[in-house]
């Protein structure tokens, strides 16, 4: 991924996935206390949880940001569909919640209970059962945002040692069968590694955002957009895409020593688009005097935001702001209702001679005539 690094922690982070998957609890609090500096008690206590309290602003502002999320997701259901293709054959596609899914909620050097309310919500709304969240430190933020959330599972352990733990289970916390939410390059390196085993959302890494704009736009606004993203650490990466050389110069005096934030100056917004297309951002902002048009053009980006800043997404907008990253938004979006569905497909047989008459050819053209002789049976 780009920008992500995961070669250079690949191999520590393939050791602790294994220790992990064969020690269990006690690789997990060894990892943890090693990387982390503690060893927790690894599930939050009801008690804990219960008792865990926010300030009255900002608890109103997560049970809004759960509606606003909630309403968005609610129509996004994928419709069941049940037709016959072939005649006498009769095909259905169902689409069932998973059973339980695997939360990881960024922490340590700070609290995401934003990032809590992305990935749990939708997956509530979906109808999963189980929804078990782990978190390096267990900052009272995000406990008191899960019992806001109604989640009791909560677990303080982050890092790839809590990612091999949902995948694989320890003694203390079962396997689920999908594991959501951004994380640093460990987390998405474990991501990725536990993938052959467990369902992931996608490999969501560094933050990064594509601003482009025009002379109409406000320097000073995009160069606090800017700063927003490349916020989020070191690896975050916060490109501007100027159509304006005023506008280039004003931004890069006032992002002047942040190197998260780098600006390119183009000529045209075909080119500007193709820029952005190439790169194929977690964030797309578009500050130009007529936004439209640009927006039916965009194929690549996580996010478009229209003439208004990628933190709306992050905190207001009910649309997720778990996306794909480094490159991924070329063949992926980001979290939704779907994420926590699968579909089941279902066929019912009752007159089959015209699939016998499309099947028959086909087994024996791909040399299976034990195909063939079942079909001839069906």
């Amino acid at each position: 991924m780009r920008g992500a690094g995961l070669e250079d922690v690949l191999p520590l982070v393939a050791e602790i996935v294994t220790d992990v998957r064969e020690r269990g609890d006690a690789a997990l609090l060894d990892w943890t206390e090693r990387l982390d500096g503690e060893r927790p008690e690894l599930r939050v206590p009801l008690a804990r949880l219960r008792a865990a309290r926010m300030e009255p602003d900002p608890l109103a502002a997560v049970r809004a940001l759960a509606d606003a999320v909630a309403a968005f997701c609610g129509p996004q259901r994928p419709p069941d569909i049940a037709l016959e293709a072939v005649e006498g054959v009769h095909a259905e596609r169902r689409w069932v919640p998973l059973a339980s899914v695997g939360v990881y909620v960024p922490g340590g050097r700070a609290a995401y209970p934003s990032s809590l309310v992305m990935a749990a919500v939708p997956a509530r709304v979906a109808g999963v059962e189980r929804i078990a969240v782990v978190t390096p430190k267990a900052s009272e933020a995000t406990l008191a945002a899960a019992h806001a959330l109604g989640i009791d599972e909560v677990y303080a352990v982050g890092g790839a040692q809590a990612v091999a733990a949902l995948a694989f289970g320890t003694e203390t916390i079962a396997p689920v069968d999908k594991i959501v939410g951004p994380g640093n390059r460990w987390v998405t390196a474990a991501k990725l590694l536990v993938s052959s085993r467990v369902a992931i959302d996608l490999p969501a890494g560094p933050s990064e955002v594509v601003v482009i704009a025009d002379a109409s736009a406000d320097p000073a606004r995009c160069a606090a957009d800017l700063l927003a993203q490349a916020e989020h650490g070191p690896d975050s990466e916060a490109v501007l895409v100027s159509l304006d050389r005023d506008l280039s110069a004003a931004v890069r005096d006032l992002v002047a020593g942040n190197g998260n934030v780098s600006i390119r100056d183009v000529r045209s917004v075909a080119e500007a688009l193709a820029l952005s297309d190439a790169y194929a951002p977690e964030h797309l902002e578009l500050w130009v005097s007529d936004p439209e048009p640009l927006v039916e053009r965009v194929r690549n980006a996580g996010t478009v935001f229209v003439r208004t800043s990628a933190v709306v997404g992050d905190y207001a907008a009910g649309a997720t702001h778990i996306l794909p990253t480094g490159g991924l938004a070329r063949g992926s979006g980001g979290l939704g209702l779907e994420s926590f569905l699968k579909p089941v497909q279902i066929v019912r047989g009752a007159e089959l001679s015209r699939a016998r008459a499309i099947g028959l050819p086909l087994a024996r053209l791909e040399g299976l005539p034990l195909h063939a002789a079942a079909l001839e049976l069906a």
